[in-house]
């Protein structure tokens, strides 16, 4: 039985993040749970798409396709190829992240986890390390999740930088087929906030297919105006 205490622990302020300059580099991308299934296997499509009304490129799309499997009780491993898609259908990166389930579902009051991940460019020498502390927190149909990641990103040529990424989620579980979210994501160039949805269509084999959903303004000027996200996973074992 998950305990139920009454706190609310998230903190938004003084947490920033950098839009990155890698293929995938926006703020806005996803928020992660800490929790892994045994045995589960999954293969997932991503894709942002990016408004902006100052530049040149009114519109510009990244999209990942992923395979990921849980190697353990606690361990889950995924990898992905990216693709920029500003006309040309090439892979321009690669990613692999392992994600680990630090506490038991509702052993203490907030769940914990703990992601890394590497990225590395096709074409260039550009690589980026990132470590995310995980935490969801769950009061009666309410559950909200943080993302807290510290960046490394090697540009080549000995430039190196440090960045750091928060992104939150408040969702309300009306429903398992149908879970309406707000998100927040930041960036050193970037704030925005905006409704989402998302929810899981289980099968009878137990396999089941999980779909968000997902419409982040910019809270400034130097903000894009409108980010949409779209995530596609097959769940099966």
């Amino acid at each position: 039985m998950r305990r139920k205490h009454p706190v609310f622990f998230i903190s938004l302020l003084g947490l920033t993040a950098s839009s990155q300059g890698f293929a995938d580099g926006l703020a806005v991308d996803r928020v992660y749970e800490p929790y892994v299934n045994p045995l589960e296997k999954e293969l997932e499509y991503r894709r942002v798409e990016v408004n902006r009304s100052e530049s040149g490129r009114q519109r510009d799309s990244i999209q990942k396709l992923g395979f990921a499997a849980a190697v353990s009780d606690r361990l889950a491993l995924e990898a992905y190829i990216i693709d920029d898609d500003l006309g040309e259908k090439t892979i321009d990166a690669f990613e692999l992240e392992a994600r680990y389930q630090l506490t038991e579902q509702g052993e203490y009051s907030a769940d914990w986890g703990l992601m890394l991940e590497y990225e590395k460019q096709r074409e260039n020498k550009e690589t980026e390390l990132a470590a995310t502390v995980i935490i969801a927190k769950q009061i009666k149909r309410f559950t909200t999740t943080v993302n807290a990641s510290l960046i490394y990103e090697n540009l080549g040529n000995d430039k190196v930088e440090w960045d750091s990424q928060l992104n939150a989620q408040l969702r309300y579980m009306y429903h398992p087929h149908l879970e309406p979210a707000i998100e927040f994501y930041a960036g050193e160039d970037y704030r925005g906030i905006g409704p989402a949805a998302m929810g899981t269509i289980r099968f009878s084999n137990a396999n089941s297919l999980h779909w968000q959903l997902g419409s982040i303004f910019g809270l400034d000027q130097d903000s894009e105006d409108v980010v949409i996200r779209f995530l596609l996973e097959y769940e099966f074992y």
